[in-house]
């Protein structure tokens, strides 16, 4: 369990319990393959498996889960966890961009890649 200190960033005793939250965060996001009364896997229309699951992993939603006071607060972390930190956050990255091969969700990866991760921007060359 985590507790605050005087500025309202979580303080962890360990960095086992920080991964340990980290984990259990997106197990609960964790997407799975609906399947029906007799085991068989659900198709939609276009073929593709049906995938049911609680929500897609956020940053403001593991930001909550770790107890941040706020997004902004999660992203600038630069605490003594802040490898563990930098890599739950290259985890949301990492499912924000595969995100982008998929036409459903292609929009709100953009918005979530420009606007919370470095080095992603719409870019336009002007001549």
């Amino acid at each position: 369990m985590s507790k605050s200190n005087r500025k309202g960033l979580p303080k962890y005793e360990s960095k086992e319990a920080l991964e340990g939250i980290i984990q259990d965060y997106f197990k609960k996001c964790r997407r799975e393959v609906l399947r029906d009364e007799y085991g068989s896997v659900v198709y939609q229309k276009n073929g593709e498996p049906t995938l049911v699951g609680v929500q897609p992993p956020t940053v403001a939603g593991l930001a909550f889960a770790l107890g941040f006071l706020s997004r902004q607060d999660f992203l600038n972390y630069k605490g003594k966890f802040s490898e563990t930190i930098a890599r739950a956050r290259l985890m949301l990255e990492g499912y924000a961009e595969a995100r982008l091969y998929d036409k459903d969700g292609l929009h709100g990866a953009k918005f979530t890649l420009t606007n919370n991760f470095q080095g992603w921007a719409d870019k336009t060359k002007e001549e």
